[in-house]
């Protein structure tokens, strides 16, 4: 399970880093994705599920915090 979370982690921060700064309106932040992708990654586990969900919420959060200082 930690390999998994670890693997994600360093997934998703390769792509936040290779993502663009792209202006967003208030509708497009509340829509992150984490949700989906929480679903997607842990279809059967909902405590699991929640934590990936709460993790990736905290990493957008952080992403746009940076992008708006660019």
């Amino acid at each position: 399970m930690l390999k998994k979370v670890t693997l994600i982690w360093a997934t998703v921060g390769l792509l936040l880093v290779g993502a663009a700064p792209v202006a967003l309106g208030a509708a497009e932040y509340k829509h992150s994705g984490c949700a989906d992708a929480a679903k997607l990654e842990y279809p059967d586990d909902h405590a699991a599920r929640k934590d990936f969900k709460h993790w990736c919420k905290d990493q957008w959060k952080i992403y746009k915090k940076s992008q708006k200082y660019n």
